[in-house]
Parts: structure tokens; sequence; C-alpha cells
């Protein structure tokens, strides 16, 4: 069972090389013109969704008045802190419990 899992990882991770390999390869085959043109349906396709995201109202940063910046911007920052210090607090209990086999964090 063990064997044909791994067999089958390899199997996958070969194809999914292979595939990128293809990818990267197909766009050096194209002509200038046509990466141009694909690039600029890239840009267009990125301005409808920006378009489209304004027209559903979500509001645009500079449209928010600066009190209301500030203190989002704030409690980004607190996440942010408050994140680092849960992941530092996560490696510290792994490391003094061991390689964290059976431990559940409740």
């Amino acid at each position: 069972m063990k064997r044909l899992f791994s067999l089958s990882l390899l199997l996958l991770s070969l194809l999914g090389s292979a595939g990128g390999v293809w990818a990267q390869g197909y766009w050096r085959d194209l002509p200038p013109e046509d990466r141009r043109q694909l690039r600029q349906q890239m840009r267009e396709h990125w301005q409808q969704e920006r378009e489209i995201r304004r027209e559903e109202g979500a509001p645009r940063w500079r449209d928010v008045p600066p009190e209301d910046r500030r203190r989002l911007r704030d409690e980004m920052r607190e996440q942010r802190v408050w994140q680092e210090r849960e992941q530092r607090g996560w490696g510290e209990q792994r490391e003094r419990r061991g390689d964290g086999r059976g431990w559940r964090r409740d």
C-alpha cells in the first residue's frame, strides 16, 4: 500500500514538473506579436475586473476618510502582531513537547 502510494505520488510530481516545462516552452515559442496580443488581452481582462469591483461598490482606499484609514491600519497591524505571537508560541510549545505528534491545539 505504501509503495503504491509513493509510486503514484512520484508519477504525479513528474507529470506536474513536465507540465510546467511545457508551459514555459509554450510562451517562448510564440512569436512576439502573439505575445503582445496575449499581454494586451490580459491587461483588458484585469481592467474589466477592476471596473466590476468598482461598480459593486467596494470602497477604494483613497475614498476612505483618513481617521478610518488610520484605525483600519492599526487594527491590521495589531492583528498581524497577534498572529506572529501565536505562531511563535505554537513553535515554542511544539519544541518543548517534542515533535508535536499526538498534541492537539484547542
